[in-house]
C-alpha cells in the first residue's frame, strides 16, 4: 500500500504542474474487497450559488478584458510593490523561479475588475517561498475579489491566508512545507473559493495546528469569527497534513466541501485531531467527497462534530460520500455533545460502523 500510495502522489503532482489537477479526483482507481473501482466525481455546481464561484462563470471571470494591464515580475520586490499598487483588473504575472518574503496586499478588486495573480507559465509555476516555517505566510489577501491562481506556497508559518477577502478565488494551488495551517479563511472572509488544489506536508513546526484548510477563528480569537459561505472544491489533502484536513470553527455558516480527497497518512492525533473534518459550525454541506484511513489508527471518525459553544455544531449535512476504513470501529460521521448532521447515501468499505450520536440518516 506505502510503495502505491507514493507512487499515486508523485503521479498526482506530476499531472498537477501540467495544469491538470482538476483531473485528479475523477482518475483515481482504489482497490476494495479484492476489486477495482473508478470513482466519478462530477461537478455539481452549474450556475453561480451563495457560495461564490462555480464552474461555468469561473472563466469568464479568469480572463476579464485586461488589455495591457499585466505586471510582469521576476523579482521578489518586483512582486511586493505590485501588490502594493495593483488596481482593479490589472493582472500580477510571476515568471518561473521562487520568490522569497512574506508577500500581502490590501487592495480591493472588484466583481467587473477581480485582481489576478499568477504563473507566466501554469506548467512550470512560480514558487511563493516564506522566510522559515517558524514564522509569516507566503502570501496574504486583504482585499476582496482576487484569484490566486496556477501557483506553489511554501516554506512558511502559514500558506495562503485570507483576511477579510470576500469573493477571491484560489485554484489550481500547491501548498506544501508549511509550519501550521495551509489555507486560512480568516477574520470574516466570506463568499470565497479554493479550487482545484493539492494540499501536503503541513504542520512542520506545531502538529496540533497543521489544517490543510481552516475555516474561521477558534473562539475568544480577536478576529472576526463569522466567516460564511466558503467552498472548498476538488481540493487533493494529504499525504502528511498533522491535523484535520478541513476545519470549519464554530460561527462559521454554509461553508460547502465537494469533490475533495483525503489521505490519512500523517494525522496526528495532537490537539484532538482525529478526523479528516471536523466541524463546529453551523450548515456545512460536505458531499462527493473520498478518504483513506490508509492504516492510520490515530483517526476516530472520517467526519466529526464538535459543539464548543451552544447552538453551534447543528444542521450540518453529508451526502455521497466514500470512505475506506481499514479499522471497522471508526465511524464514518460522530456527532459529539448536542451537535446534529443528516446523513445521505454515504458508504464505508470495508463495512464496519457508520454514525455515533444525533446523526438523522435519509
Amino acid at each position: 500500500m506505502k510503495s502505491w500510495m507514493a507512487s499515486i502522489v508523485k503521479l498526482k503532482k506530476q499531472i498537477f504542474h501540467a495544469g491538470m489537477i482538476g483531473l485528479m479526483a475523477g482518475s483515481l482507481l482504489f482497490t476494495t474487497g479484492g476489486s477495482v473501482a473508478e470513482p466519478s466525481m462530477k461537478p455539481l455546481l452549474k450556475e453561480p450559488t451563495a457560495h461564490g464561484w462555480s464552474s461555468q462563470n469561473m472563466q469568464a471571470a479568469i480572463f476579464p478584458a485586461l488589455n495591457n494591464d499585466v505586471l510582469s515580475c521576476s523579482t521578489s520586490s518586483c512582486l511586493s510593490s505590485a501588490l502594493k499598487n495593483v488596481t482593479p483588473g490589472k493582472r500580477i504575472e510571476l515568471a518561473p523561479g521562487t520568490y522569497t518574503g512574506s508577500f500581502s496586499s490590501d487592495v480591493d478588486g472588484t466583481k467587473a475588475l477581480p485582481i489576478t495573480i499568477q504563473s507566466q507559465d501554469p506548467a512550470n509555476p512560480a514558487v511563493l517561498s516564506g522566510y522559515s516555517t517558524g514564522s509569516g505566510f507566503s502570501l496574504r489577501i486583504r482585499g476582496d475579489h482576487w484569484i490566486i491562481r496556477d501557483l506553489t506556497f511554501t516554506n512558511a508559518q502559514k500558506g495562503i491566508l485570507l483576511d477579510n477577502s470576500n469573493h477571491t478565488l484560489i485554484m489550481n494551488a500547491e501548498v506544501h512545507n508549511i509550519g501550521y495551517e495551509g489555507v486560512h479563511f480568516r477574520d470574516g472572509t466570506s463568499y470565497s473559493t479554493i479550487e482545484n488544489a493539492y494540499i501536503h506536508d503541513t504542520g512542520k513546526t506545531g502538529a496540533g495546528f497543521g489544517e490543510g484548510v481552516y475555516v474561521g477563528s477558534a473562539n475568544g480569537a480577536s478576529y472576526d469569527p463569522n466567516t460564511n459561505y466558503n467552498t472548498i472544491r476538488n481540493v487533493v489533502f494529504g499525504p502528511n497534513i498533522t491535523a484535520e484536513h478541513i476545519d470549519i470553527k464554530e460561527r462559521s455558516i454554509g461553508t460547502l466541501v465537494e469533490g475533495c480527497t483525503f489521505y490519512g497518512e500523517g494525522i496526528s492525533g495532537a490537539n484532538y485531531a482525529d478526523s479528516f473534518i471536523d466541524v463546529k459550525g453551523n450548515e456545512a454541506v460536505i458531499r462527493n467527497n473520498i478518504g483513506y484511513q490508509n492504516g492510520n489508527s490515530v483517526i476516530v471518525d472520517a467526519f466529526q462534530l464538535h459543539e464548543i459553544i451552544p447552538s453551534w455544531g447543528q444542521n450540518n449535512t453529508f451526502e455521497n460520500n466514500i470512505v475506506y476504513l481499514t479499522d471497522p470501529s471508526v465511524f464514518v460521521i460522530g456527532a459529539y455533545s448536542s451537535t446534529s448532521a443528516i446523513a445521505i447515501q454515504n458508504t464505508r468499505s470495508p463495512a464496519g460502523n457508520m454514525y455515533k450520536g444525533n446523526v438523522m440518516v435519509q
